[in-house]
Formats: C-alpha cells, sequence, structure tokens
C-alpha cells in the first residue's frame, strides 16, 4: 500500500501537467472582411497557444499567420536625461502524333480541340462548385460541409471520365489524383504543341507551290487561338487543386502551438487568401499582450503635488533698533512637471506596480524636486502612472544665527533682509504620469 500511495500522486502530478492546449479563436466575416474575436484576450509568457479561425473554406481559402514579438521601450525623458544616464512539373510535354504519313493536318487540331473541351469541363465544374460554396461561407452545419464534399466528388468523377474515358461514373475505380493533376497538365501542353506545330509548318510552306494548304494551316492555327485563349495551365491547375480540396474541406483552420509571446506584445499579421481566384481577401493585425509576469522599466512623464514650497519674508520695523521677520502669506503647496522612472512588476496585461524615481521642476520658483516613491501603471501600450512618496528639494530657509523671542524672530535695523541658506528639505508628492509615446523593438 506504501509503494502504490507515491505512484499514485505521481500519475496525478503527471496528468495535471498535461492541459489541454488553449485555444485562441477567430471568426472569418468573408463578405465584411472582418476577423471577430471569440476568445481569449492576453498571453501568458513563453506559452504556446493553438490558433483556430471559423467561418472560412478551406477548400479555396489560404490562410498566412505571421508572429512578430515587440518589447515595448520608453525614451528616457529630456528631465531625467541629466539625472539618469504548390505548382509542381507534370514532367510530361506536350505529345505530337507523327504516325499519319500524308498531309492529314486536321488531325493534331481535333486531338487539340478535344483537351480544350476538356480544360473548359474542368474550369466549367470548378466554378459550379466555388459558387456553391461562396453561397455557404459559414458553413453554419456539418450537412454543409458534407454536401460541398459529395458535389466535390462527383465533379472529380465526372472529369476522370472525360479525362479517361471511364465507362460508368456511379462505378467508377478509384481515382488517382496524381494521374489526374497530370492529365491537366498534359492536356495543356499538347494545345501549346499543337499551335506550335501549325506555326512552324506556317513558317515552312511554300506559298507559290500550294496556297490551299498554307491557308488550312492558318485557320486550323487561328481557331487554335481563339478557343485556347483563356487556357492557362496555373489557373487550370488551381481549379482542380480546388476541387480535391473540397472533399475534406473544413469550416475551420486550426494553427496547432502557433502563437508563443516573450515579449511585452506579440503581433500577429494574419492573411486571407482566396486560392480559387488568387486574390488576398484581407489582412488583419492583430496585438496579444503578456498577461502577467516580469518585471519592466519604463519611464512616464507629468504633473506632482507637493509640499515643498520655498517661503517669502518681511521686515517690520519694531522701533527698538530690531526688525522683525515676518512670513508672506502664500500658499503651502506647490505644483510640479517632471517625470518618473518605474521599476515595476506586470500582474497582468495593462496592470502593474512598484517603485518610482525622478525629479520635477516647478514652473513657480524653479526648483528641482526629487521625487522618491510607488505607484501603479495602468494601460497595455499606453500608460496612465498614480504615483506618491517622498519628495526632496533645496529651499532657503531662516539662518540659525536670527534671535528668537517669544516665538518671534528679529534681527538688527541696519540688516534689510532676511538671512536664509540653503537647506535639504523633506515632504511628501501625489503624481499623474503618463507615458503615450512607448516604442515598440523586436
Amino acid at each position: 500500500m506504501k509503494k502504490i500511495i507515491p505512484i499514485v500522486w505521481f500519475m496525478c502530478l503527471f496528468c495535471s501537467s498535461i492541459e489541454a492546449q488553449e485555444t485562441i479563436t477567430f471568426k472569418a466575416d468573408l463578405a465584411k472582411k472582418e476577423l471577430e474575436h471569440v476568445s481569449t484576450d492576453d498571453l501568458n509568457a513563453n506559452e504556446f497557444y493553438d490558433l483556430k479561425i471559423l467561418g472560412i473554406n478551406t477548400a479555396f481559402v489560404e490562410i498566412v499567420v505571421e508572429t512578430t514579438d515587440y518589447s515595448l521601450t520608453s525614451s528616457t525623458p529630456d528631465l531625467l536625461k541629466s539625472l539618469l544616464l504548390k505548382i509542381p512539373d507534370s514532367g510530361i510535354l506536350g505529345f505530337i502524333s507523327q504516325e499519319s504519313s500524308g498531309p492529314k493536318y486536321n488531325l493534331v487540331y481535333k486531338q487539340a480541340l478535344e483537351h480544350v473541351k476538356k480544360l473548359d469541363s474542368l474550369t466549367e465544374r470548378a466554378n459550379t462548385l466555388y459558387e456553391v460554396s461562396n453561397d455557404n461561407t459559414e458553413f453554419r452545419t456539418l450537412d454543409m460541409v458534407k454536401g460541398i464534399q459529395k458535389k466535390a466528388q462527383l465533379h472529380l468523377r465526372e472529369l476522370s471520365q472525360v479525362f479517361n474515358r471511364t465507362a460508368d461514373i456511379l462505378k467508377p475505380k478509384n481515382i488517382d489524383y496524381d494521374v489526374l493533376r497530370n492529365n491537366v497538365a498534359q492536356s495543356y501542353h499538347y494545345i501549346q504543341s499543337a499551335k506550335h506545330y501549325y506555326k512552324t509548318l506556317i513558317e515552312n510552306s511554300d506559298l507559290s507551290i500550294d496556297s490551299s494548304v498554307a491557308n488550312e494551316l492558318i485557320l486550323y492555327s487561328s481557331y487554335l487561338e481563339v478557343l485556347s485563349e483563356t487556357i492557362d495551365l496555373e489557373t487550370s491547375l488551381r481549379y482542380f487543386d480546388f476541387l480535391v480540396g473540397s472533399t475534406e474541406m473544413k469550416n475551420y483552420e486550426q494553427f496547432p502551438e502557433l502563437l508563443k509571446a516573450s515579449k511585452d506584445v506579440m503581433e500577429a499579421k494574419i492573411t486571407l487568401i482566396n486560392t480559387f481566384t488568387n486574390d488576398t481577401i484581407f489582412t488583419k493585425k492583430i496585438d496579444f499582450f503578456t498577461k502577467k509576469g516580469g518585471f519592466k522599466f519604463d519611464f512616464s512623464t507629468g504633473f506632482f503635488y507637493n509640499n515643498l514650497n520655498e517661503k517669502s519674508y518681511y521686515l517690520e520695523d519694531q522701533d527698538d533698533g530690531r526688525n522683525r521677520i515676518l512670513e508672506e502669506n502664500g500658499s503651502n503647496f506647490d505644483v510640479a512637471i517632471g517625470a518618473l522612472a518605474h521599476f515595476s512588476y506586470q500582474f497582468k496585461a495593462g496592470l502593474r506596480g512598484g517603485i518610482n524615481a525622478g525629479a520635477a521642476v516647478s514652473p513657480l520658483d524653479g526648483i528641482t524636486r526629487y521625487l522618491f516613491g510607488a505607484g501603479v501603471l495602468i494601460g497595455r501600450e499606453q500608460l496612465i502612472g498614480i504615483n506618491a512618496g517622498a519628495s526632496l528639494a533645496r529651499l532657503d530657509v531662516l539662518s540659525n544665527s536670527i534671535k528668537s523671542e517669544n516665538g518671534n524672530v528679529y534681527v538688527p535695523a541696519e540688516i534689510t533682509s532676511a538671512p536664509t541658506y540653503k537647506k535639504s528639505k523633506w515632504g511628501i508628492y501625489v503624481g499623474l504620469t503618463y507615458n503615450l509615446t512607448r516604442e515598440r523593438k523586436k
């Protein structure tokens, strides 16, 4: 029994470590060209996430995802600078029969015409299925998906009959898609070779001997040019691949362990491409911020309320050879403008807290206050800071040489101003700061 307990404990620990991979899900709206966020906002640092995109037809929608990790950095405020220093080669070229011993110029033309009809049949079936697929871009039910798959399989059986002369499409042999794809390429190359064949014959014909032969060759050549002007190998193969892809199409695409944020923010560039029309549907850039963890260093600037203000004094004649020193009526607080350097811990995306230090200069007296405290920073890329702590400044205070009597201070009558000296004084501050210009760096 004692041996079993450690084994059970180990198995529980092992199972708990195998958690289901978290998935970030988006739903694509192809008509509006938008991606709707379904689940998960931020990422844990250095963890892998699956990316899943719903509402697409994988037979003709290709998704390209590029991710870039950035660190968010703050430039040092001027005030603190002084202080802080897919198409494979078919392998089948066009074939021109040389069996005829006579000038049967129409034989090549008839064979080329058959290949034109085959490729036209492929184009027609691909366009028909594409129209049906594009009318159901959301594919809300599994039945709709299966319906597209069955239609694609039927179209491919029909094409196999067209290219290979299968007797009965309802009881076909197993279709080799690679062979059928090569047949598509062979038809294209036969047409191109036929056009080259007639062009060569025309160039080598002797019009003075038999102009009727040359005329016949020109007619065949011109007919082929017109009939094949819309036929393109890349397009034909793309249509064929669409039909094959539709036999196993899905209404979503999932990329396992694609997303991983190792810095402050990860930018995912998601591009949806229509492989049937060879057009880009849309491109979206989405930011994922790390949820929590890690110490951060930032700067912010703002306004600071503090209770360090330099006092002003005046003298009052006492008619006894002395002047009494009196304090001018003034405010007991000061508002300064300055900057802070923050060393903070990120509790979650958009919230961090820690210590700070910096300096602020009062527009009222021009004296620098040095600031030491703590605060919180709110925001993902742009930051707002709420800070509080101690402030330190060198202020003028009354000299110790002044005589005090009954709580009043006096100087001899011949002295015309209150004697003062510079002294470091501590106070408190509360500051509201911001950083709206953080930069992204790889």
